[in-house]
């Protein structure tokens, strides 16, 4: 998977392009290069470069931004990041960092997260005051909380109240559950170790629920952008999440079973087309949020969590051999290869010469039939009939030809070996069936 770091030391090397320094003294990363540096995105991008062994740039510097909670704003003074999605992203961070548990930092940001926990349902929401539960601040805290864990009993156990009610509302079809980026979170969460030893008959339902709604969502709506409002004290603001990157993610975690389905495939190529890559452009290894989204640290640092996830799980399954023969494959390189014969959505039909072969054969034998037929009984059958029968049959006929000639002449474009098949037909077939119907 040498391409797959090569993308992700691109985005590593955008990220130490952008970095912005401030002049009281930290450094860090805004969600655009118009926004200032702020403790939230910068926390995520640190996961990122985490998550793939890469250096933090100006490290001391970024970790004073990540151990702040206010910071200055051009326009609207001083900026809170109080909300649980920003501790528990502070916490994660801290942890990247290789802070201690008893660090006074990280222990306000593991309290803030157990204060901020709802009472009833064991969610968490994204506004630093009372709102409702959003499974993005829910499953950013257990994560957060997972940090803790093996030293935490009482932070273990608001992560389980927490994936409890990820978890049932997965199986009860709650409507906060519905979107793309909420079904790509909670599946990316289940797959967790922590959470996926768990076990139980209702975690392995809910992963695999929550999954199967994410390649759904891909199947209707690749790369759609979906909004969720959060609230820092008197500022609100609008997120949206980029679907593609978090979907990616969450189906890697499948391991087999989806990472090979076509939709899969298609996710990740389009994934891979996000990403900048000319050589002169001042944003290049960066990430966009959508095909014509903007460039930013969040997309970018989601899709370098998907492509370290798809990395970890091909390198399992897939070896350069196995490359080299599904690029082949794909391609249809050779005519005994799948290909491609007639493109019917995002699930086309695909042959091969040999079944081209067999398709011609059941075409033409099944073809000749019913003509031959048609035309013993023509006089009772009737004019209309008779006609109907040998237009029925000659059609089979025809698709059992191109089928053969689509798949053996693999190197033709197959609308063009299409249209020579049909004009053979209108030349040739038309005239004689006419002949014999007259």
């Amino acid at each position: 998977m040498s391409y797959v770091d090569d993308r992700i030391g691109l985005a590593a090397d955008w990220f130490g392009r952008n970095l912005v320094r401030h002049d009281d003294g930290y450094a860090g990363w805004g969600w655009s290069t118009d926004v200032p540096p702020n403790p939230q995105d910068t926390a995520e991008v640190v996961c990122a470069l985490s998550r793939v062994n890469r250096p933090v740039p100006d490290s001391a510097a970024v970790l004073a931004l990540v151990r702040r909670d206010v910071v200055p704003h051009s326009t609207r003074g001083e900026w809170e990041f109080h909300a649980p999605v920003d501790a528990a992203w502070r916490l994660r961070a801290l942890r990247c960092f290789g802070i201690a548990i008893a660090d006074a930092d990280l222990v306000a940001c593991r309290n803030a997260l157990l204060t901020a926990q709802d009472p009833d349902t064991g969610g968490w929401s994204l506004a630093d005051g009372i709102s409702a539960v959003s499974v993005t601040a829910t499953t950013a805290a257990i994560r957060a909380l997972l940090e803790l864990s093996a030293s935490d009993d009482e932070g273990a156990r608001a992560a389980l109240r927490g994936t409890t009610f990820l978890v049932s509302a997965v199986l009860a079809g709650d409507p906060r559950v519905e979107p793309n980026y909420a079904a790509a979170q909670i599946a990316s969460l289940l797959a967790v170790p922590e959470i996926a030893m768990l076990g139980g008959t209702r975690v392995r339902r809910a992963h695999e629920l929550a999954t199967e709604r994410v390649l759904g969502g891909l199947d209707h709506d690749l790369g759609k952008l979906e909004e969720e409002q959060i609230r820092r004290g008197n500022v609100a603001q609008t997120w949206h999440h980029a679907t593609l990157q978090l979907s990616v993610a969450a189906l890697a975690t499948s391991g087999d079973r989806w990472m090979f389905h076509p939709t899969f495939r298609s996710a990740f190529i389009e994934l891979l087309d996000y990403q900048q890559l000319s050589p002169i452009h001042r944003d290049r290894g960066g990430f966009r949020t959508s095909r014509e989204g903007f460039i930013t640290s969040y997309a970018s640092a989601q899709a370098v969590h998907a492509l370290a996830q798809v990395r970890s799980q091909v390198g399992e399954w897939v070896n350069p051999a196995t490359v080299f023969d599904l690029l082949c494959r794909r391609e249809g390189v050779h005519h005994t290869d799948p290909q491609e014969v007639v493109p019917v959505g995002r699930a086309p039909m695909v042959m091969n010469s040999p079944a081209g072969a067999a398709f011609l054969a059941m075409g033409a034998a099944s073809g000749s039939t019913i003509v031959s037929l048609a035309l013993i009984f023509a006089d009772r059958l009737g004019d209309i009939a008779s006609r109907a029968l040998v237009s029925w049959g000659t059609l089979f006929v025809f698709l059992g030809i191109y089928g053969f000639a689509a798949t053996r002449l693999n190197s033709i474009p197959k609308a063009k070996v299409g249209a020579v098949v049909f004009a053979a037909f209108t030349a040739i077939v038309f005239p004689v069936v006419a002949f014999l119907l007259a």
